[in-house]
This record gives C-alpha cells, sequence and structure tokens, in this order.
C-alpha cells in the first residue's frame, strides 16, 4: 500500500513537472518575419522602412515590462522618423503613418509613468502591420 502511493506521488510530481515544461515551450513563439526594405514602395514608405521594421521587433513580444532603456529610445527615434516623413506621404500613407506616431506616443507616456500594460503595445504592432501593409502593396 505505501509503495502505492510513493508511485502515484511520483507520477503526480513528474506529470506536474511536464505540464510546467509544455506550458513554458508551447504554444511555439511565432518568428519574425517582415518585409525587405525594397518591398516598400519607394518614397515616404521606403523611408520609413527602417523604423516600420525597428517597431516589429520592439512589439513582437507581449511583455511591456521587457522594453529596456535602449528599447524606449528606439521609439522615440521611430517616432521621430515617421513625424518627419509625414507630411510628404500620401493621404493613403498618411493616415496609417499618423495612427503609428499616435500609439506609439501613448505607449512612451505610459512607459514613462510606469502604466503600460501589453494593450498599448498591441495597439502599437495593429497600427505599425496597417502601415506595413500600406506600403508595401501600394501602387508604385
Amino acid at each position: 500500500m505505501k509503495r502505492v502511493v510513493v508511485v502515484a506521488l511520483a507520477a503526480t510530481v513528474l506529470l506536474g513537472a511536464a505540464a510546467v515544461v509544455v506550458r513554458r515551450v508551447w504554444p511555439p513563439e511565432q518568428r519574425l518575419v517582415l518585409p525587405a526594405v525594397e518591398q516598400f514602395t519607394p518614397g515616404p514608405c521606403r523611408d520609413a522602412a527602417g523604423a516600420v521594421r525597428s517597431l516589429a521587433r520592439l512589439t513582437h513580444g507581449d511583455d511591456v515590462t521587457e522594453l529596456s532603456s535602449a528599447d524606449r529610445a528606439e521609439l522615440r527615434r521611430a517616432q521621430d522618423q515617421l513625424v518627419a516623413l509625414r507630411p510628404a506621404a500620401r493621404p493613403e500613407v498618411r493616415e496609417p503613418m499618423e495612427a503609428v506616431i499616435l500609439s506609439v506616443g501613448y505607449l512612451r507616456l505610459r512607459l514613462d509613468s510606469r502604466t503600460a500594460e501589453p494593450g498599448y503595445l498591441r495597439d502599437v504592432e495593429t497600427a505599425r502591420a496597417a502601415l506595413e501593409k500600406t506600403c508595401v502593396s501600394a501602387p508604385r
């Protein structure tokens, strides 16, 4: 009887450990796939490609607490670059560009006040993906 209890306890511990391991590795992390700079339409879109790709790397995770001070500086650099490019952009590009600028601004404010939540990071990614889609599929 004692042996059965020990075996059952050991099996429970092993199953629990296996569940923890599986939880950490499943689902597998999605690989970040970005279009090449050359795929962006020439003009403001191609000029914004560096900022768009950089923001994709920053927003790929969902943990806003993992953003370092270097990441925050990169957010500002990308936002500043998009602000500078906005006047030259066509209206169909300007609107998604402004959405990225705005969502990055909200994220930066929340990061500075230590009130950022994952939703702000997702908002930047949603706006960034829309700008990428517009710039990669825009007529040449």
